[in-house]
């Protein structure tokens, strides 16, 4: 589990120079983030920001990317774990002569009662038994390694530069310098360490004294510990959940409330193929599943961060709601490709930016409406404002445009279509906002859109259906499939016992399901290369499994796949069913929140398996009882009374 690092191994790495991608583990500071492998190298990088040029990329171009390695200078072996409840990443190292520990964080902690942020990249390194001879290369990339970046030596290290970036490292003295590169080897005996620092945006190099790294460190465990506590969820997949809620937290931009798809671009769904995309924006929907899981554990602060970051951008705005932004609230660019890179593995092409931001994708309402009114629900933070800047317009935008063909959930690249999950949060949308309407006193609204909903389910429940498949399909008067109407039961738009959706569930696993895992359609969506399985389908099916009272199959079905997560409890965005591999960006918001919210699930349906064999047992005895009383061999009887473990556990999770 990723709190108990698994046994060594030496770290595997393709002819072609590249590792696997869930071979890595992720730091960040709620600016940016990192991808450290299980070798010692920073492959992945980009700074001050997510969304920023990268300064090492060689998971995209092993040898145009650039990166920064600490590791032995002969064979060894290693292992990866996070210290406790955080997110600072520890590499331990074992060799033939000693072990060291690698340590990477970046600084953000609390000071004054608010939150810190360090354009630093702290890399600490220990040896705790015996003696072990590290290499130290560092070669940064400037800007996507396009144009050239020059190094310069300090008294302190080195310094990159281009046009408009600079990057320092302060190192122990040795480091030496050339074109390509910096590096340097160093002994370490048993109890000797060695630290040092990257640093943004300044060509200053320190010695190590300044960097107070060690109170810096302390400081940083302290805040994640801290935010960990908030988590309320107790149950056997406490470790897992935990994790889930920190990852999604190291993708939450903390100046604005933003949550990143994923910190990475252009990891692709199929090697070798086209399917790479650029997730390092803020998606209305992915921040909005966020939302649900992170509220169905305790953890409101984030939610209503992200609230208050849409609030700002709408309270002056007409403008409709966007399907994605920039963490700083701007629209996202065109999208374009870095040809210089030759991809991961060679999958090309490497893109910056997201086409899918023009798309129309109906569903991003119900979505986020929803996630609102769950928020309402568990600690009632809606206001009247983010009532009538969120929730009003976004339903009235349902009302215009619900019977217009989108793009769906997927983001499919082709004709616009008459998705039926899009037609299922439109209603969504205008249930819950009538819902919050009438709770907030605006029941004039509800008279616009009730009629609407109403349509709206009737025509899912007929042109959304097929007699032939007997199943709710893609698409009105289609027969594909969809893993997203595993959604419907999850929103609460139909039951999961209701005939059609317990039809559909059986028929998407037949037909989508492999093993475990789960594609997400089986229409031809125009693309060449076979995607993986999208990890989160299979999450949304162990939900469903358990609200069929199939709690066991869920329980076996989730087993399975925490066995899928990486040697820390990371998820990418789709499994190869194939190989197993890892594919697409990673970490990936969608699948940790659709752990987070399985597991509570779980959690609530085996209470209340618990809750009916108790009330059952407990039935027999009264009536058994009740033959004894009229036999006359035992006087009186006894009855359930109060006791609070008859009572059926409240609404948990999301939808």
């Amino acid at each position: 589990m990723p709190e108990e690092p698994r046994p060594s191994e030496e770290p595997t790495v393709s002819a072609a120079g590249y590792k696997r991608i869930r071979d890595y583990g992720v730091v960040g500071n709620l600016h940016t983030g990192a991808l450290v492998g299980i070798d010692g190298s920073v492959d992945w990088y980009c700074v001050p920001r997510f969304d920023s040029p990268s300064v090492f990329a060689s998971i995209l171009d092993t040898r145009k990317g650039g990166k920064f390695q600490i590791a032995p200078t002969g064979r060894f072996s290693s292992h990866q774990n996070y210290r406790e409840e955080t997110n600072v990443l520890q590499t331990t190292f074992q060799t033939t002569t000693g072990r060291a520990v690698l340590t990477d964080f970046m600084p953000c902690f609390m000071e004054k009662g608010k939150l810190r942020v360090l354009d630093e990249f702290h890399r600490l390194v220990e040896c705790v038994s015996g003696e072990v001879m590290l290499r130290v290369t560092f070669q940064p990339r400037l800007n996507y390694s396009r144009g050239k970046t020059v190094l310069v030596k300090t008294s302190r290290g080195c310094y990159a530069k281009n046009a408009k970036h600079l990057l320092s490292l302060s190192s122990p003295s040795g480091l030496q310098v050339r074109r390509e590169g910096a590096g340097q080897r160093i002994r370490l005996e048993e109890g000797r360490r060695a630290s040092f620092f990257v640093e943004y945006g300044t060509a200053r190099t320190k010695p190590a004294s300044p960097y107070r790294t060690s109170t810096k460190l302390s400081k940083t465990l302290q805040y994640w510990k801290n935010w960990a506590r908030h988590v309320k969820y107790e149950g056997p997949y406490r470790s897992h959940v935990v994790r889930s809620c920190l990852v999604l937290k190291l993708l939450q931009y903390a100046p604005t409330g933003a949550i990143v798809a994923a910190i990475t671009t252009s990891l692709p769904e199929c090697l070798g193929g086209t399917r790479n995309w650029d997730y390092r924006y803020s998606w209305v929907r992915d921040a909005a599943f966020s939302i649900w899981a992170l509220t169905s554990v305790g953890v409101t602060g984030e939610a209503l961060d992200y609230a208050r970051w849409l609030v700002s951008l709408h309270k002056y705005s007409n403008e409709r709601m966007q399907i994605m932004r920039t963490v700083t609230g701007d629209k996202v660019g065109p999208e374009y490709s870095l040809d210089h890179l030759e991809g991961y593995e060679g999958s090309r092409p490497v893109r910056l930016g997201n086409s899918a931001h023009a798309q129309l994708q109906l569903d991003i309402h119900g979505v986020l409406i929803d996630s609102l009114f769950f928020l309402h629900r568990v600690s009632g933070n809606t206001t009247k404002q983010v009532y009538e800047t969120l929730v009003r317009p976004s339903a009235d935008q349902v009302i215009e445009a619900w019977r217009k063909p989108d793009s769906g959930i997927w983001e499919m690249r082709g004709e616009r279509k008459l998705f039926v999950e899009s037609r299922m949060w439109c209603y969504i949308a205008l249930d819950r906002a009538a819902k919050l309407a009438r709770e907030l006193g605006y029941h004039e609204d509800c008279s616009r859109w009730d009629p609407i909903k109403r349509r709206i389910k009737s025509e899912i429940l007929t042109r959304g259906w097929s007699a032939r498949k007997r199943a709710f399909t893609m698409t009105f008067d289609g027969d594909d499939l969809d893993a997203a109407n595993l959604l419907m039961p999850l929103a609460k738009f139909l039951p999961a016992k209701h005939p059609k959706v317990e039809s559909t569930i059986r028929r998407i696993m037949e037909e989508l399901g492999s093993g475990d895992l789960v594609r997400r359609y089986s229409a031809n969506d125009g693309l060449p290369g076979r995607e993986g399985a999208f990890t989160v389908c299979s999450f949304w099916l162990v939900d469903c499994l358990a609200r069929l009272g199939r709690v066991e199959d869920a329980e076996r079905l989730m087993s399975q796949l925490l066995g899928r997560g990486n040697h820390l409890g990371l998820y990418s965005e789709e499994i190869d069913t194939e190989t197993g591999e890892a594919l697409g960006n990673f970490p990936q918001a969608y699948t940790h929140m659709g752990l987070i919210n399985a597991a509570v699930r779980l959690k609530y349906a085996r209470q209340r398996s618990s809750s009916k064999r108790y009330v059952s047992a407990l039935s027999r005895e009264v009536k058994g009882a009740r033959k004894v009383s009229a036999a006359g061999d035992q006087p009186g009887s006894f009855g359930p009374g109060k006791d609070g473990i008859m009572q059926v556990p409240g609404r948990v999770g999301v939808g």
